[in-house]
């Protein structure tokens, strides 16, 4: 059966149902996005060969196939995955049978759909920027289905519907935001997922961990303080994880079943009050300036002084802390903890033990070992290096410190801890990230700025808790300007070939509009949407006062729409058909010439100066000026204009003496 649309049409059908489905392509099953090539390659060979389409029955089997492959790589049920991949699967299949209108304009209206389930998963700016491009190719190819007039690609008509049309859905669109009543969770799960792509930090530490996110300039997140209260950002370490057990190699996290307990703080340490807004990282760790003094509603504080959440951060998540900044926290230390916080593999890097060892000789007390450590990092040509060499043996801790002699925040952090230990001194790996690059009005914290810093225990029996945990970051003696200048500024080259510095630049200020969006729109939640009834003077908000507010602003913005149209749709004339008007005015008097308005204009003249001679040269006059400027077929310039108002108005002279002399007799 030859195909009832045109190429044009198919065309356009087709790229809104890619524009749509391609935000979702790296979720969906490895064999869609050939399957989807297959079929749009076969529906644009039908459509050029004039083929006869497939079989009902054919369609029937390749449409149980593909719910057959869903059910086999997404298993069986009713998840928001299953449904959104059985959605767009069905909606791409739909264009081997979409030859007529009807069918046509279903596609077209499924790829809306498909467009919004990506909502699903995320709201970030950037997405939205692309699903508006989505909405827009969508409703131009509802235009060229409506309006198929020629072949252009790109007609005007079918142009100005498009706009048109989405020019006149966007107050709706806005309006159904605010007024809409907000949900306290999300219908339908969380809207962000984690781990497709994204990086963060995770619960354990080896060798090169933490350089991968070097590489990584997304945002972790972003960070509100008060005015003035901004601390240097060589105190700005945000504490996440603690590593305390060792094997070797990698550093992971010591589960614990109790809080934090009684804790303390230096007297003379700056307390500060700031905003966080969290990207979401699929896990459960927050982050805090060190030290977090409360933890949030929704969250607890565990024995090391890292906030988690209760629930994954799947979704960007908002939350005020207080903190101390200061780099020492004073915390009871029990026995059973020493004894891990101790641990080390005894039988490795012996080299390094025989080099403690002598230190303990000269000085063993605490701070003695953490210069003499310290020292020895700063004068024995360490280098800070984000390509160090991979550390291949079992003995790690002597292949960094006596052959490679490069490395990262992690190898140096590690290192140290383990150092301390051998020393007899409690210590423990701190992750998390350092820095951040100041925006103005917020202080942006990237992947990118991902660390790792040591913590000492000193004891301290005079105290009435026994000792501190104080922050070492060897780091620091290696890389001075990592703490004072950032990580985007501690490497002059390229840490990509794509890494160019005007990219990062545009994603900074790229980062500046995600932030208002996200205020704005992101996090309009319940309690803003209250602010805003409020402030507008609405202060019943049950469900029958929503609906009748949104029913009346539908309505009369219904009547505005349909009065416009209407207006649109009224007859319209072009200037030289004013001018016909015009001097048809002159004769309303003149029944039986008025009424031959619609014979045009030589008729016309023909009749009046039948009926009235003394009127031939004025009325003869403006014809020809008329009837030149209407065969020329171009559009009126003042010059015509002025020759037409001249005619016109010596018509209009000769009629009224005519008029007055009529009836003065």
């Amino acid at each position: 059966m030859a195909s009832q649309l045109s190429t044009k049409q198919v065309f356009w059908i087709v790229l809104a149902v890619v524009v749509a489905v391609l935000p979702q392509l790296y979720r969906l099953p490895l064999w869609f996005a050939p399957m989807m090539t297959v079929v749009i390659a076969y529906r644009f060979y039908v459509q050029v060969k004039h083929i006869k389409k497939a079989y009902n029955i054919i369609l029937m089997m390749v449409a149980i196939a593909a719910l057959l492959l869903i059910v086999y790589s997404q298993g069986f049920g009713l998840s928001r995955e299953i449904s959104v991949t059985i959605l767009i699967t069905m909606t791409v299949l739909k264009l081997l049978e979409t030859y007529r209108q009807r069918d046509a304009l279903l596609v077209v209206m499924l790829c809306y759909f498909v467009a919004m389930t990506r909502f699903l998963y995320s709201q970030d700016l950037v997405l939205v920027m692309y699903l508006l491009l989505s909405a827009w190719v969508t409703t131009h190819a509802l235009a060229v289905i409506n309006y198929q007039h020629g072949s252009a690609w790109f007609e005007k008509k079918q142009l100005k519907a498009s706009i048109g049309w989405l020019a006149m859905a966007l107050p709706f669109a806005v309006l159904f935001f605010l007024a809409f009543p907000r949900l306290g969770s999300p219908i339908w799960g969380s809207p962000d997922i984690f781990g497709e792509g994204k990086t963060g930090i995770s619960d354990e530490m080896s060798p090169g961990s933490i350089i991968e996110l070097f590489m990584d300039d997304s945002p972790a997140f972003r960070v509100t303080f008060g005015s003035n209260n901004k601390p240097e950002n060589n105190q700005l370490y945000w504490r996440g994880p603690v590593l305390s057990e060792f094997d070797g190699r990698t550093w992971t996290r010591h589960e614990f079943r109790r809080s934090r307990g009684q804790v303390a703080y230096d007297r003379q340490a700056a307390i500060i009050e700031y905003g966080i807004e969290m990207e979401p990282n699929g896990r459960h760790y927050m982050f805090g300036l060190d030290v977090v003094l409360n933890a949030p509603q929704g969250s607890l504080m565990s024995p090391t002084s890292t906030l988690f959440s209760m629930n994954k951060v799947n979704q960007l998540k908002h939350y005020r802390l207080s903190s101390a900044v200061t780099d020492r926290l004073y915390q009871r230390l029990p026995q059973y903890q020493r004894k891990w916080l101790l641990d080390f593999p005894e039988g490795l890097n012996l080299q390094t033990q025989i080099m403690i060892k002598q230190w303990q000789a000269t000085d063993d007390s605490a701070y003695g070992m953490i210069n003499k450590a310290l020292n020895w990092f700063r004068t024995e040509d360490y280098l800070y290096s984000y390509s160090p060499p991979a550390l291949h043996s079992n003995e790690v801790i002597d292949e960094f410190l006596y052959e490679s002699r490069r490395g990262f925040c992690e190898h140096f952090a590690s290192t140290f801890v383990v150092m301390m230990r051998m020393a007899g001194l409690p210590a423990r790996v701190v992750t998390g990230y350092q820095g951040g690059v100041d925006m103005g009005d917020y202080v942006l914290v990237k992947q990118s700025d991902a660390h790792a810093w040591a913590e000492v225990y000193i004891d301290q029996p005079d105290h009435e808790l026994g000792g501190y945990w104080q922050r070492v970051d060897p780091t620091s003696v290696v890389s001075p300007e990592r703490l004072f200048r950032g990580s985007g500024n501690i490497i002059e080259q390229r840490r990509s070939f794509f890494d160019f510095p005007w990219l990062r630049q545009t994603r900074e200020h790229l980062d500046r509009y995600r932030f208002r969006w996200n205020q704005w729109v992101r996090d309009f939640n319940v309690s803003k949407q209250q602010a805003l009834f409020d402030a507008i003077g609405i202060q019943h908000r049950d469900g029958k006062v929503l609906a009748v507010i949104l029913l009346s602003v539908l309505a009369a913005s219904g009547a505005l729409i349909f009065s416009w149209l209407w207006w649109r749709q009224r007859p319209r004339y072009n200037n030289l058909q004013q001018w016909y008007l015009r001097f048809m005015d002159l004769f309303k008097k003149e029944p039986a010439i008025y009424a031959r308005q619609s014979a045009g204009m030589e008729a016309v003249t023909h009749s009046i100066v039948e009926q009235y001679p003394g009127l031939k040269k004025s009325v003869n006059d403006f014809q020809q000026c008329y009837l030149r400027i209407r065969y020329r077929n171009e559009q009126l310039t003042p010059a015509d204009r002025r020759r037409l108002q001249h005619f016109f108005e010596r018509l209009k002279k000769d009629v009224k003496k005519r008029y007055h002399s009529q009836s003065r007799s």
